[in-house]
């Protein structure tokens, strides 16, 4: 039989008739086994498998909680309940000594795991489960609760999560990409991908969301087709917005309030694309299809979203997960074999760090923590304070060895090297040879090259040449010099100004003169 709790405060809390309960979100869950299927459609698997609390009361007593949170709070509250308590404390109830009861047997686990997770300084992952045994004794003493034990937990301050912790310490897997050596690959291989399948064209977009707008992947699973829209009419330059889903904002579900973001037109064309050959997929699940753009995801899963079908929750049965998402981060890296110059491996690209770098990035621009709190749709500005605080601290210095060593994962320089005049394109005219000059002593000059562009260059001459396809340097020029020259103006610029931004602002023209500079010593490789 099925009930709709309509009166929550009429009926007994969760009394065994009962075999629906309504999430908050209005969704239904079927509560009348140990296997519950929870509508939440971000996750790969949201199934509860409370079989595996081994002591009946025990398990009552935290479906019953994470039944509370479920209904009061969200499904996400009710998933996370569980997981904490789980991984924590109960999975290792095994079997209580002889002459050992149940209460005093779930104290000694609380205390292990309190002084497991101090040990390991995680002593905040066990806010969920000290609140599941406060709740437990105030509701369910009966079940082997102590209310005296609740009053000691009450009592233990415990630390925040460490948020942040991955950017502080700068972590080459987990902490933000390092703004010149490894984002501007990222960058170079969305622009030269041309990928047509459905899964490379939902990488593109993936990347290029998460660059952009630094969101939690969660935030990308619930977009739909009609979320992407180009003011602009067709001829005009193209203008395009996207309105980004919202979590954690208390709404009650995530498209009940859309944040509208002005989209890269690069970027926008390839959502255009996307959509276009997303069209050719069919969408239907149980005599229902999914045709219009309203109810049709933009990153669309065409297996099939296993918790959303499990728990019968329609809307979403063709949402990816936060993992896909993850997954075709990870998928685009591999396809492109983009290798980070500082660990010589696949470079890991999560959405997490992506997030990291944007926010980064952003504060070294001198952002405030205003608009950097709603860029990245933060309530408050509390959570953006370690951006703030790594600004000046995300450039490393550099010498010239190192910059040799990296030039070659970044491939910057796509010019043409020339044993003289005779080999270049415009090697007859005069206004087209290349100068270098030192800031630091203008009287050091030295020609490195010639142009070939044929017609009026716009290019900032001669640090941008060096990463200009049309760049011919000569081979006999002394590039080692120039590397030298730029190495030094870069670490009087942090020094002067300790200013992030203005030290990496030329780091791209290093790496291209020191792969040059390479080149040129290994016997040069005309390009």
């Amino acid at each position: 039989m099925n009930i709709r709790l309509s009166k929550p405060q009429a009926i007994e809390r969760y009394c065994p008739e009962i075999e629906k309960l309504i999430t908050r979100e209005g969704k239904a869950v079927d509560i009348s086994g140990d296997t519950w299927r929870l509508p939440y459609s971000v996750r790969d698997n949201s199934t509860l498998n409370f079989t595996k609390i081994i002591n009946p009361e025990i398990r009552e007593a935290l479906k019953d909680h994470v039944a509370e949170q479920l209904k009061r709070i969200s499904t996400h509250a009710g998933y996370v309940a569980y997981q904490d308590v789980w991984r924590e404390v109960l999975r290792y109830w095994g079997s209580p000594a002889s002459k050992v009861d149940s209460e005093s047997h779930l104290i000694d686990l609380f205390e292990t795991a309190i002084n497991r997770a101090r040990s390991r300084k995680r002593l905040w992952a066990m806010y969920r489960p000290i609140q599941w045994y406060i709740w437990s004794a105030d509701n369910k003493a009966e079940y082997g609760f102590s209310e005296t034990y609740a009053q000691e937990l009450e009592a233990l301050e415990l630390p925040g999560n460490p948020k942040g912790e991955a950017v502080r310490m700068e972590d080459p897997e987990s902490g933000p990409l390092h703004k010149s050596l490894e984002l501007p690959l990222l960058i170079n291989a969305l622009k030269s991908d041309d990928g047509r399948t459905l899964e490379h064209l939902q990488q593109r977009v993936v990347v290029a969301l998460s660059i952009a707008f630094g969101r939690n992947p969660a935030n990308l699973t619930f977009l739909r087709e009609s979320d992407f829209e180009r003011l602009a009419p067709l001829g005009d330059d193209p203008c395009y917005i996207i309105r980004m889903p919202r979590i954690k904002k208390r709404f009650v579900n995530p498209r009940d309030d859309l944040l509208v973001e002005y989209l890269d037109p690069h970027f926008g064309a390839m959502i255009e694309q996307l959509i276009e050959i997303s069209k050719l997929v069919p969408l239907s699940f149980a005599n229902r299809a999914f045709v219009i753009p309203e109810k049709r995801p933009l990153l669309i899963n065409r297996n099939g979203n296993k918790a959303a079908i499990l728990s019968k929750d329609i809307d979403n049965v063709f949402n990816l997960t936060s993992s896909d998402i993850s997954r075709l981060l990870s998928a685009f890296v591999k396809r492109h074999n983009i290798i980070s110059p500082l660990t010589g491996e696949l470079m890991c690209v999560t959405p997490r760090r992506l997030r990291y770098t944007l926010a980064t990035g952003l504060a070294a621009e001198g952002i405030s923590k205003r608009e950097l709190a709603r860029i990245l749709d933060h309530t408050d500005t509390q959570h953006v304070h370690v951006y703030f605080e790594m600004a000046g601290r995300i450039v490393e210095h550099l010498d010239k060895a190192t910059a040799k060593g990296f030039s070659k994962y970044l491939n910057f320089f796509n010019g043409r090297l020339i044993d003289s005049d005779e080999d270049a394109v415009n090697g007859e005219r005069g206004d087209k040879h290349l100068i270098f000059i030192d800031e630091q002593n203008p009287t050091d000059q030295a020609d490195i090259g010639v142009c070939g562009e044929s017609s009026v260059c716009h290019l900032d001459p001669p640090y941008s040449c060096y990463l200009c396809p049309k760049f011919q340097p000569y081979r006999h020029a002394n590039h080692e010099h120039v590397l030298e020259c730029l190495l030094a103006g870069r670490e009087e610029r942090l020094k002067k100004y300790d200013n992030a931004r203005l030290g990496i602002q030329l780091d791209e023209v290093i790496a291209a003169v020191a792969q040059v500079a390479k080149l040129c010593e290994e016997g040069g490789r005309n390009v």
